[in-house]
């Protein structure tokens, strides 16, 4: 059954997209009691079965900022999910079944994030959710789905909410502790001796920073020159950027937001500083290119994946089939990777129901556990029960404008 399903999705992929439609409820504008909108006014009774009779649709949640500081990549993450179920029901859907999709926008705030949650598992009654791509709001919401037995995957890539016992929250992405692994292996390689950091005042980019930190002062190759603090949204980094030059290091971490790492970088190369610039996945967002421009480069980040310039750059093909087929959809490329993280989370979720033969929490949680799914981060494997599917990352550098494997550039 697995197999047919795969081989079902595969198909949808290669076939245009354009008399694809997700089922989705009707657009409501309607505040809910506080001030999150939903996008769908169908709601179902807080007691209602949720393993409804073969005629209904099964119905999935997704929440995530569609405004706010975080909505450009919340954005990506809807309209990924959007896709993947627009080809899931164009293939006759899971157990039969068309899902349809309940979405919420939280504002990228985690007392939101709660909110919007509660109100998908107690009034919409949804069978799984597709969470945010913002770690703290996973980890906020985790009481209410794991009492509910409702498998959440979620986007973010924070190692805060995996490998805490979790029974029913597992990652569609890679744990960024990975990343910050890689990153600090790229900087031994490239030779850095002396390092000034600067992060955002988030869980994401402190936890990084403290993490690059550790291994740091583990390492004993290299040495803090300054730690330096910054607002996200924030346009002028003047301040920050002189204290970090004047400690002359030979090597800057950045992570912060993908709104605000390009305008950090862009003003350390103003500032002078011509040196290379060390980051994670904020950096594989491609607002970092169109707001740095000519300055992004020398820029080394260690993620899962990159949006490429065009559609043929693509690492594989996993990653061109689902390029394509956004395109297709919505006449562009995905600003964000944040969207392969999604479309990777709702097609494990689908597949997972389709194996589970059900819709029930622990059935599909079983399925999850208990089979490996491939999306295009690659082989999913949560048999560990960690909440975490896929142990690697990679590391890339940004030359001429074009970003590059680190191996090959180092030949």
């Amino acid at each position: 059954m697995k197999r047919l399903f795969t081989l079902l999705l595969a198909l949808a992929m290669i076939l245009s997209m354009v008399a694809c439609t997700t089922t989705t409820g009707s657009t409501d504008t309607t505040d809910t009691s506080d001030t999150t909108a939903a996008t769908d006014t169908t709601e179902a009774s807080a007691t209602e079965d949720t393993s409804a009779t073969e005629s209904e649709p099964i119905k999935i949640g997704w929440y995530g900022p569609l405004s706010g500081s975080a909505a450009s990549v919340g954005v990506c993450g809807e309209t990924a999910v959007k896709l993947a179920i627009s080809q899931i029901n164009e293939a006759g859907g899971v157990l039969g079944r068309q899902i349809e999709l309940y979405e919420y926008d939280d504002e990228g705030t985690a007392e939101n994030s709660v909110k919007v949650v509660t109100r998908l598992v107690e009034e919409n009654g949804v069978v799984a959710i597709v969470g945010s791509h913002l770690s703290g709001s996973v980890l906020a919401t985790t009481d209410i789905t794991e009492a509910a037995h409702v498998v959440q995957v979620g986007c973010g890539t924070s190692k805060i909410w995996t490998n805490i016992g979790l029974q029913y929250t597992f990652r569609g992405t890679v744990n960024s502790a990975l990343f910050v692994d890689g990153c600090y292996e790229a900087m031994v390689k490239m030779g850095a001796t002396k390092v000034a950091l600067i992060c955002a005042e988030t869980e994401y980019s402190q936890t990084a920073t403290d993490s690059l930190v550790s291994l740091i002062e583990a390492g004993g190759v290299m040495e803090i020159v300054d730690r330096e603090e910054c607002t996200t949204g924030d346009t002028d980094y003047s301040g920050q950027i002189i204290k970090m030059l004047a400690a002359e290091p030979d090597g800057v971490w950045v992570v912060a937001g993908g709104e605000d790492v390009g305008k950090i970088v862009k003003q350390l190369r103003m500032k002078g500083y011509d040196g290379y610039i060390y980051g994670i996945e904020p950096f594989a967002d491609k607002q970092l290119k169109e707001i740095a421009g000519e300055y992004a480069d020398n820029v080394i980040f260690s993620c899962c994946y990159f949006v490429p310039d065009a559609i043929d750059d693509a690492l594989s093909d996993a990653e061109k089939d689902f390029l394509t087929a956004y395109y297709d959809m919505y006449d562009k490329l995905p600003d964000s990777e944040v969207a392969y993280r999604a479309y990777d989370a709702m097609n494990i979720l689908a597949q997972a129901i389709e194996i589970a033969g059900s819709t029930d929490g622990d059935a599909i949680r079983d399925a999850i556990l208990t089979n490996t799914f491939t999306g295009i981060a690659g082989t999913f494997d949560f048999s560990d029960g960690s909440g975490d599917g896929i142990m690697f990352g990679t590391n890339y550098i940004i030359v001429d404008g074009k970003t590059i494997k680190l191996d090959d550039y180092q030949g």
